[in-house]
């Protein structure tokens, strides 16, 4: 089973290798892999770092193109594998993705379409948060246009995307869901699986940031198209995230216009789940920590991947507690390597990366009581202030001098 992925950039120098180093850690994996790069004619020297690797990247196109969906469309003519994906160039592969992808789909051959688990990081790779809309395929949210496949974890076989005849080049912020729309309306079997396959980069600049709107207005169009009947549901979820987006300086006000739509709005929308067989729409609580919340259940774990130079680097865990005396227990990569109470109501802990073996971080926390409130460090997410959803952050930090700014940013 071959694997062809594509990843279509533009002025992305300062990301691109991260992502090219994860499509090549697990090619070590799983080595029946081509990967196609397709430049939109860049002006920032992204041709320079996707040259270096030579060889290493099968295809390599740079001109200019009509946008996103035409550059992936146009890496896929190239393609000659037996399952297909995207990366972007701000996002990357958790290693051992395509291995883990490939079993499942040479285990079950009536899968057409896999989707897995995604953690988002800040713009300098400082975890964020999971992706708790995720959901195991259902057509009511499909149909819905509500977000519960994260594209950078989407896997699809290459009968099944050829059916649709490749993204549609008019779309340009949703042109990834009318896919899966065309997906469903062609018989495609989706399979949600608990694993974490991708990490997606969010920042300001992001189409993921800045999209809300014009999303929507393109999820209309979609509906038109594939002729779906329960669009309203995605109103709430991207306006909320354009008026934060618009409006930063009001958030206190957006926030409270916000909660109180909510509840009108929930009251309105939980009544076709007794048509649809009451099923359950909630959000999971992933790996322990709670849907966009900073609290931490009783156990949890934060996990995302490095490919970078990680001599120096240090890991870098902001806690808070919201119980007095609280105890907490951290492991990193099987290792126990924390065990105390708080002496106050928070703590740093400072680990360089060095000290363990492993390519990937994972943090466990096990505390003696049900909540503890974890904070990262201070960053701007959608111009906004805001605390991480996560148990750690971490800075580009290479010496001593640099490890006291970031403590004290």
């Amino acid at each position: 089973m071959k694997f062809s992925i594509v990843t279509p950039t533009y002025n992305h120098k300062k990301y691109i290798d991260t992502t090219i180093k994860s499509v090549l850690e697990n090619k070590k994996h799983y080595p029946n892999v081509e990967y196609i790069v397709i430049d939109g004619n860049s002006k920032d020297g992204t041709q320079d770092v996707v040259k270096s690797y030579g060889n290493e990247i099968d295809v390599f196109i740079s001109e200019p193109d009509e946008g996103q969906a035409d550059a992936i469309n146009k890496g896929f003519t190239h393609a000659t594998g037996d399952i297909y994906a995207y990366i972007n160039s701000d996002d990357y592969y958790y290693p051992e993705t395509f291995k883990k992808v490939a079993k499942i789909f040479e285990e079950n051959p009536d899968i057409d379409v896999l989707y897995g688990n995604c953690t988002f990081v800040t713009e300098d790779e400082q975890f964020y948060r999971y992706f708790t809309e995720i959901e195991p395929y259902d057509e009511y949210r499909l149909r819905s246009c509500t977000d519960f496949i994260m594209q950078p974890a989407c896997f699809w076989r290459k009968e099944i995307y050829d059916k649709c005849q490749g993204f549609t080049k008019d779309f340009h912020f949703g042109f990834d869901w009318e896919m899966w729309c065309c997906m469903a309306k062609h018989g495609a079997k989706f399979h949600y699986e608990r694993e974490l396959f991708a990490v997606n980069r969010e920042f300001e600049e992001t189409k993921t940031s800045t999209g809300g709107g014009k999303r929507l207005e393109e999820l209309k169009q979609i509906n038109n198209l594939h002729k779906m009947s329960l669009l309203p549901y995605a109103y709430y979820s991207y306006t909320q995230g354009e008026l934060r987006t618009k409006y930063p300086h009001m958030e206190s006000i957006v926030e409270k216009i916000i909660t109180r739509f909510k509840i009108y709005f929930y009251r309105l929308m939980s009544l076709p789940n007794l048509i649809y067989n009451n099923k359950n729409f909630d959000k999971q609580n992933l790996y322990g920590i709670n849907h966009h919340s900073p609290m931490l259940q009783k156990s949890a774990t934060v996990s995302f991947p490095y490919y970078k130079d990680e001599k120096n680097r240090y890991v870098v865990i902001v806690l808070q507690s919201t119980i007095p005396n609280q105890s907490v227990k951290i492991n990193i990569n099987g290792k126990d390597v924390f065990e105390s109470g708080f002496r106050n109501n928070s703590m740093f802990l400072v680990y360089q990366l060095k000290d363990f073996d492993k390519h990937e971080i994972e943090i466990n926390f096990n505390f003696e009581k049900e909540i503890i409130q974890v904070f990262g460090l201070k960053n701007k997410i959608l111009g906004r202030k805001v605390k991480y959803a996560g148990a750690y952050t971490m800075c580009d930090i290479y010496n001593q001098d640099e490890l006291q700014k970031c403590l004290l940013y």
